[in-house]
């Protein structure tokens, strides 16, 4: 039979025991709920072709509501522009560009070094006209007579490329062209009528439509739809936040009626 010291010595070594185990297990849920926390909660950074300017904001906005710990920044830029701040040492989670050229020549660099890629939406140039087509372009021929102000993108730029390419292709020189460094500036150029005509994109003709400016557009009937491809960089591979909000654009449902309704082709 035990001594009631005894029997009062294993008692307090029972309970230290259980507060022990108490502490544990509550050291291990706040574990749990602060990686929770955090994974709910953070910042994301994406780079992104210019064209995409419309429907990011409304991406963003939609994934902001539904994750109220997130803050997503976009940063929109031309595509050759966006790789080279990235070579600069520009650090982005996500980088979205609107060809695979300069996705090529990003994954080169060592931020997205081995980084996997997904086409996110495609999308198409159209030949674009200022309201009321002031320079009388009706075709793509009409470009080689007009003294109208065309606009286009730098050649290096995406839709620059492109627009080069279809010029080349149907032997056309233009005589008075303005060069600018990214899609959204072209289309400001045809919009406010400081240029007769542009190259852009259909999405960036489906906006302006929605702002109520009413632009001619010419179907360039033998140019392919461009891919916008989408890829983490090292920063954003190790961030729950950049992992998510990536899933989020490729698979959701919701991003995709965004997408579409800004005139992008989701990826199949």
């Amino acid at each position: 039979m035990k001594s009631p010291l005894a029997a009062l010595s294993a008692l307090a070594a029972a309970t230290l025991a259980l507060t022990g185990c108490g502490a544990t297990q509550n050291s291990s849920s706040s574990t749990a709920s602060a990686s929770s926390r955090q994974a709910a909660s953070g910042k994301v950074e994406v780079f992104a072709a210019a064209s995409l300017n419309n429907a990011g904001a409304d991406l963003e906005k939609a994934y902001e509501a539904a994750n109220p710990g997130v803050d997503v920044t976009f940063v929109y830029e031309g595509s050759a522009k966006l790789v080279n701040q990235i070579e600069q040492g520009a650090t982005p989670d996500l980088l979205i560009t609107a060809d695979t050229k300069n996705m090529d020549k990003a994954k080169k660099l060592d931020q997205f070094s081995g980084s996997e890629t997904n086409v996110l939406v495609t999308n198409k140039l159209v030949l674009v006209t200022a309201e009321g087509n002031p320079g009388k372009i009706n075709s793509l021929d009409d470009l080689k007579t007009t003294d109208g102000v065309v606009a286009v993108c730098k050649e290096d730029v995406p839709c620059g490329t492109i627009a080069h390419q279809e010029l080349k292709k149907h032997d056309i020189t233009l005589k008075n062209a303005t060069t600018e460094s990214k899609v959204t500036d072209v289309a400001t150029k045809v919009t406010t009528g400081n240029a007769d005509a542009g190259f852009i994109y259909t999405t960036d003709l489906a906006a302006a439509k929605k702002k109520g400016v009413n632009l001619g557009s010419v179907e360039l009937t033998d140019v392919e739809r461009n891919e916008y491809p989408a890829a983490l960089s090292k920063t954003g591979s190790s961030s729950e936040t950049a992992k998510k909000f990536n899933e989020w654009l490729k698979n959701s449902d919701e991003a995709k009626k965004i997408l579409t309704e800004y005139g992008f082709n989701t990826a199949q």
